[in-house]
């Protein structure tokens, strides 16, 4: 059990709830992982595409590159990570090393097609108790957490900026420039995790979240991939989910700009200029 200031990333699936509603759920599908030896992200691919059920893939796919990704980032240091249903909360000591999960979750889930948005904050964090009871009739899990840190996380991915992204509570601000948060990159010339404001009108939410992660640093390749996913969901998406596309076009425009690229002419567009 620990009982101390932490960085907490939450991460939570964007739309779920209306996919639960028009989705039957697949048991025999999602139980189908569990028989399997192995996980890569070309196994997870070909896993999905054998159903058309939009939230047997949605959330499979979620909970698989969660699990492969958090498996990775605890062989670099420690973390906690509460994980249910459409959303987790994972606990670390320093900032680059949550953002760093959410970065790679972010790219992850973006080639799935997965909308997802994050937020991290800074804060007090404790996780008291784990259990799980389970006997033929039911069951009782119990999974007791608390802290500063756990609120304002949750606060700045609900805050009512739309989009995938990675939003930073302002309890986390004060650590972007710190070098044992947020330590230099190996070039020398920058902070490992970049970060960018949010656009002016965005900037008066109920959090008060005026930041986010810059994530668009992709190879060309995984870069034009990422970006033909995203808009291959804009084109899917429903009238009420549009804007959260449009958000997230808008915001990768800006990432790049940040960059030394020039701004886009045109959002909806199928691929990115060199």
């Amino acid at each position: 059990m620990r009982s101390e200031n932490e960085v907490v990333l939450f991460v939570d699936i964007l739309g779920f709830k209306a996919l639960t509603e028009s989705n039957p759920i697949d048991l025999e599908y999602l139980k189908a992982p569990e028989r399997l030896p192995s996980f890569t992200l070309e196994s997870i691919d070909k896993f999905m595409a054998a159903s058309r059920n939009q939230l047997s893939q949605t959330f499979s796919g979620f909970h698989y590159s969660l699990k492969m990704g958090l498996n990775l980032a605890s062989t670099r240091h420690p973390l906690t990570a509460i994980t249910f249903s459409d959303s987790a909360f994972i606990a670390t000591t320093q900032f680059s090393d949550a953002a760093n999960i959410g970065v790679d979750l972010m790219h992850s889930m973006l080639t799935q097609q997965i909308p997802i948005r994050m937020g991290i904050a800074y804060g007090s964090f404790a996780a008291l108790r784990f259990s799980s009871e389970v006997s033929l009739d039911g069951g009782n899990h119990a999974t007791e957490f608390l802290g500063t840190a756990v609120v304002r996380a949750h606060a700045a991915e609900t805050c009512g900026i739309k989009g995938l992204r990675i939003l930073l509570h302002p309890s986390v601000v004060s650590l972007l420039n710190d070098p044992s948060h947020n330590p230099v990159s190996p070039d020398g010339k920058s902070p490992a995790i970049r970060h960018l404001e949010c656009s002016e009108k965005e900037r008066a939410n109920k959090a008060g979240v005026m930041n986010e992660v810059d994530y668009w640093h992709l190879p060309t390749t995984r870069g034009a991939r990422a970006w033909h996913c995203l808009q291959d969901m804009w084109n899917k998406a429903p009238q009420s989910e549009v804007e959260h596309y449009e958000a997230t076009a808008e915001a990768i425009n800006r990432m790049r700009i940040a960059q030394g690229y020039e701004p886009l002419k045109k959002l909806r567009r199928r691929t990115l200029p060199s």
